[in-house]
């Protein structure tokens, strides 16, 4: 596999462990079961690049479904949880990549598709339509990008106080403290048409123990592993978060 403008120190905020490669295709089969398809927009497809690829489960699935003569790249900051290119055939490829970094000419214009998602713990308001201009420069004229995100918004409250459920604690100090600037989500179509595409159609507690341990304090780390063991309790009670998916699509003018 080949590595593409990416540092030494791979930043992956949720860890490359096989936990986060198990939640990464949990994540992947909720969102085939909420939206039933895995790629939208295009009738002429050629080559496809899936950035942020992680596990590479969601090109690995569409080599089933598209014909053999398709062409798929993976991109990731990180190649920790690829698996052996053969698992996938002879017409995908797995590489490094950071899309924040200056879009390299070998990869433009390059691809009838661009894929991304779950792009919420790297991505801000701050620098959102950096990654946006890039993953559009990646396209061929008329390509499309689409783009899947959890709507973090839907259900992170904003203040709380200790007699607040444990999950309400929970979320809204991630929110304060991983994802303060998270408004793009809500807002990704008007990203879309203000980067100069064209709209074209439009379980919470996983991953939070990666969080936890992102946390410097120690005090405040063991506060934050005890809530999340109440937050689990409650589940068992019958808590539960109904979150939204924003999936969005934008066509690259010809």
């Amino acid at each position: 596999m080949s590595s593409t403008n990416v540092d030494e120190e791979d930043p992956y905020k949720l860890g490359c462990n096989y936990v986060a490669s198990g939640w990464l295709a949990l994540f992947h089969f909720l969102i085939r079961a909420r939206f039933a398809y895995n790629n939208d927009g295009s009738d002429r497809i050629l080559r496809i690049a899936d950035v942020g690829t992680g596990t590479g489960i969601w090109q690995g699935e569409l080599t089933r479904e598209l014909p053999s003569s398709t062409q798929f790249d993976g991109y990731d900051i990180s190649d920790l949880q690829y698996p052996s290119v053969s698992w996938y055939g002879p017409n995908t490829t797995l590489s490094k990549l950071d899309i924040f970094k200056p879009l390299l000419e070998e990869l433009k214009e390059k691809y009838d598709v661009v894929h991304l998602r779950f792009f919420m713990t790297v991505a801000s308001d701050d620098n959102v339509d950096v990654v946006i201009e890039n993953l559009k420069g990646m396209l061929k004229p008329g390509g499309y990008l689409q783009w899947v995100e959890r709507d973090w918004l839907s259900f992170f409250p904003k203040t709380v106080n200790h007699a607040d459920s444990a999950n309400a604690q929970l979320t809204a100090y991630m929110s304060s403290k991983f994802f303060p600037k998270a408004d793009w989500i809500f807002s990704l179509p008007s990203h879309f048409t203000g980067c100069g595409l064209e709209p074209w159609n439009e379980d919470h507690l996983i991953g939070t123990a990666a969080i936890g341990d992102m946390i410097a304090d120690a005090a405040k780390r063991k506060w934050f592993k005890e809530l999340r063991a109440r937050c689990a309790t409650e589940c068992a009670k019958g808590w539960f978060v109904d979150w939204e998916l924003v999936a969005v699509v934008g066509r690259k003018k010809d």
